[in-house]
């Protein structure tokens, strides 16, 4: 957010459960969303929601969290 200038506040929920997992329709840490849409364009139609870890298909191969690359573009399509 900083490298593209946004100054907007940034929500933390801890998921503590299954029931609040299906609730929030989180799939998995690390989630992450802006402006309610998830920053991975590939998972925004999922449904497996629960209390897991999440892996990320980017660049890299799949790794435990986003890429640079996914949270820039999810940014700039929310500004």
């Amino acid at each position: 957010m900083e490298e593209l200038g946004i100054d907007q506040p940034v929500e933390v929920i801890d998921v503590r459960g299954e029931q609040e997992a299906q609730q929030l329709k989180f799939l998995g840490s690390p989630t992450i969303r802006v402006n309610g849409q998830d920053v991975d364009p590939a998972a925004r139609e999922a449904i497996d929601y629960g209390m897991e870890c999440r892996l990320y298909r980017t660049e890299e191969g799949t790794v435990g969290w986003p890429s640079k690359a996914m949270m820039l573009a999810a940014l700039k399509a929310a500004v």
